[in-house]
């Protein structure tokens, strides 16, 4: 399942951790380090002491997808409300390129990390308003 097929997977803004832990064994994402990425994101968010991600740990960086931890729920939800498409700034500063980025609990990380099946869904906060347009008209055009 390549990046393409993954975002198809999404129904505005929310991704089957099934799908998700499919396309993390089939790109072998679980066995790759991600210690040097993790550390610029460490080390990027301490010298921002105000960042919007400051309550985030990276967990897998994979072309333009950002898999990004949080603590629970709550934090998922003042993420999703209060996202906008000018916080990819550090994306380009890391990356050279704004990401998607899938927000996940820890819970639900635990779960996949540990390859156990969840019918749960997370969070996907996609990288540009065309992208969000798109999505949200693919829905609409399926509840008419």
């Amino acid at each position: 399942m390549d990046d393409i097929e993954l975002l198809e997977n999404v129904n505005l803004c929310y991704l089957s951790l099934l799908k998700l832990q499919e396309w993390l064994k089939e790109n072998n994402l679980l066995d790759k380090n991600f210690i040097e990425i993790k550390s610029q994101w460490k080390q990027e968010l301490e010298n921002n002491l105000v960042s919007f991600f400051i309550d985030t740990e990276l967990l897998i960086s994979e072309q333009d997808i950002i898999l990004l931890q949080v603590e629970d729920e709550n934090i998922v939800e003042y993420l999703a409300k209060t996202y906008q498409v000018k916080e990819q700034q550090i994306f380009q500063k890391l990356f050279g390129e704004s990401k998607h980025l899938i927000l996940l609990t820890r819970r639900q990380w635990e779960f996949l990390s540990n390859k156990r099946e969840s019918k749960e869904n997370c969070l996907v906060l996609f990288k540009n308003e065309e992208t969000i347009k798109n999505k949200l008209a693919e829905w609409l055009k399926d509840l008419s």
